[in-house]
């Protein structure tokens, strides 16, 4: 492994440990929702294993985030988003999962009505 995939493999454990903190979820729950011994998780936040692709996607998917939110932000590439795209997201992420994909089917039934 080199220097720089060791920095990676540190840097993505630590944003593992915050997102999972952050969600209130302890490595044997982690674990748990992910279908993973606990060692595992462990081994994961002290870089002593890689995180496979498969493997980020459940971790998201269990912590209830994306795996761009587990990858360390100088390694991903961002457009700048708008004042109002982030005001959407902040406000879209306060809703509830049901109101989440009403809000979405009504968003897709505007791009379907001719201006």
């Amino acid at each position: 492994m080199t220097e720089e995939e060791k920095r990676f493999h540190e840097k993505m454990a630590d944003r593992l440990i915050e997102t999972r903190e952050a969600a209130g979820m302890t490595q044997e729950k982690l674990a748990e929702k992910v279908g993973l011994q606990s060692n595992s998780i462990h081994r994961y936040e002290a870089a002593e294993r890689k995180i496979n692709l498969f493997t980020a996607v459940k971790m998201a998917d269990a912590l209830n985030t994306t795996v761009d939110k587990l990858v360390p932000e100088e390694y991903i590439h961002k457009t700048e988003k708008t004042d109002i795209e982030r005001e959407a997201e902040d406000v879209f992420h306060q809703l509830s999962p049901e109101e989440q994909k009403m809000l979405l089917r009504q968003m897709k039934g505007l791009l379907a009505v001719p201006a």
